[in-house]
């Protein structure tokens, strides 16, 4: 099993055992979840699931009228949304999988965003690719996405606060946090618990931007830290936030059905991969600098370009390559993606995209066209080849001083990020001063369209949801 799956296992386990403590604890004929028809209406609406019309993540329109018959799960996210959202997504996945032929057919879900001036379908579509998520992402289409969505919040019982001017600019509100959750660099104010002050003794120089290998260490330290996993668990979260640095293994074809693996390349050259479409202008502008690049450098990188994907719908195919091979006299190797799923694999959306590996570790990623001179200075300026082991022992011994209390949390994951020599990105501009609060709850729809569960807070995994929807199928 590699890291990833590793990581994933004990996430599922970890969830799975909450579960099965649920169930220990509560009758099989009862929803788990908390009954409609005998709650407040603040909590959950008695009667017929409320109507809307919002579009998906690939701009289709959206109304509940079109799941008659089905069981209907409704969440409430955004994606910027640096824990809570990736962990409610997940929750969902599982679930999906658990529910194996029923998913789609019996059951679909539904993420509503609370969050429409940023989430719009194309951001949408970035999440749940991301996110390995396969239902419908909803967002507004009206001019005025906030003024249209209220309707929705409101008659579904969801709170939602957005702040453009967040905490002073330098943080964001989080439901059950009292006062700001604050950025790196700043700290809460002693005085005013609703504003984030500078930190004097934090490097303001470094940032971490939402969504980053940075973030996603502190979620897998946090769990360690509320005592939801223990030190081998944490670590092994931790090396499955390594592995991201590890390209994964392949084999593809040539345009002369000669295959390739990725084991010849991984090896002490350096390799450039770069995916692409035939139908992208900016690919086609590309070659020259990459054929001078590739005459000059052929004996310490092996080039690669892998085509075989969607561009507008219209998919790639080897003639389509081949051709394109030809017209352009390319002299570096071209393969084609079958399952024309590499390039997702690798976290690439954009034509042309580029990875750099020093064997198999990935030490330099860019999206878009290169001159011959950044071509250059991209292999020359790469990232240096990492000592996972020696780092890994190095990391282990800053957990203890950290669960302690003598290291702070953005200390600790700054330790982590440079022990990978992960690069840190600076805070983008549409992160900044903005701060989304919502309240969290999942509701489950029976096939007659009525309000049946809700479940409210983040307490719940899929195994209890699962046996919610049992008892509805």
């Amino acid at each position: 099993m590699d890291m990833k799956g590793f990581f994933a296992l004990f996430l599922s386990l970890l969830f799975i055992s909450s579960g099965c403590l649920d169930s220990l604890e509560q009758d099989e004929a009862e929803f788990w979840g908390e009954d409609c028809e005998e709650v407040s209406d603040e909590i959950c609406k008695e009667g017929p699931a409320p109507d809307f019309e919002l579009v998906d993540q690939f701009g289709q329109p959206v109304n509940m009228s079109q799941f008659e018959g089905k069981i209907v799960l409704i969440t409430f996210i955004f994606t910027h949304c640096p824990d809570i959202c990736p962990a409610v997504t997940y929750q969902m996945n599982k679930l999906s999988e658990e529910l194996g032929d029923d998913y789609n057919e019996s059951v679909v879900f539904l993420s509503v965003t609370v969050d429409p001036d940023r989430d719009t379908p194309e951001r949408l579509s970035q999440f749940a690719e991301s996110n390995d998520a396969s239902w419908q992402f909803l967002t507004s289409d009206a001019e005025a996405p906030v003024g249209q969505m209220l309707s929705v919040w409101n008659e579904y019982g969801i709170y939602v606060n957005i702040e453009e001017d967040a905490c002073g600019g330098n943080g964001h509100f989080m439901e059950g946090y009292e006062g700001c959750h604050c950025n790196p660099g700043y700290m809460q104010d002693p005085w005013n618990v609703d504003t984030c002050i500078v930190d004097p003794d934090y490097d303001t120089n470094v940032t971490f931007a939402e969504d980053s290998l940075e973030e996603q260490i502190l979620a897998a330290l946090n769990f360690w830290s509320s005592g939801m996993a223990n030190e081998s668990q944490t670590m092994a979260g931790i090396e499955a936030l390594i592995s991201q640095k590890i390209a994964p293994d392949w084999k593809l074809e040539d345009m002369n059905s000669t295959e390739h693996s990725s084991s010849t390349y991984y090896g002490p050259n350096l390799t450039l991969l770069e995916f692409f479409h035939t139908g992208c202008s900016h690919c086609h502008s590309q070659i020259p600098a990459l054929n001078e690049f590739h005459a000059n450098y052929s004996s310490s990188v092996s080039v690669i370009s892998i085509g075989g994907y969607s561009l507008s719908g219209n998919l790639d195919n080897v003639s389509n390559v081949e051709n394109f091979t030809i017209d352009h006299n390319a002299t570096w190797t071209y393969l084609y993606d079958n399952t024309h799923s590499l390039m997702g694999t690798f976290g690439l959306t954009a034509y042309p995209s580029w990875v750099l590996l020093d064997g198999d570790q990935i030490v330099g990623r860019h999206t878009g066209t290169m001159s011959y001179t950044q071509l250059e200075s991209f292999v020359e300026s790469r990232s240096e080849k990492v000592n996972l082991s020696e780092q890994m022992i190095m990391i282990l011994d800053y957990l203890g001083h950290w669960e302690q209390g003598h290291i702070s949390d953005d200390e600790m994951v700054t330790i982590i990020a440079s022990a990978l020599n992960y690069e840190y990105e600076e805070e983008s501009e549409e992160n900044k001063n903005y701060g989304v609060t919502h309240s969290a709850k999942l509701y489950i729809i029976d096939q007659e369209g009525n309000m049946r569960v809700v479940w409210r807070g983040y307490d719940w995994t899929w195994a209890s949801v699962y046996h919610d929807v049992l008892l509805l199928l």
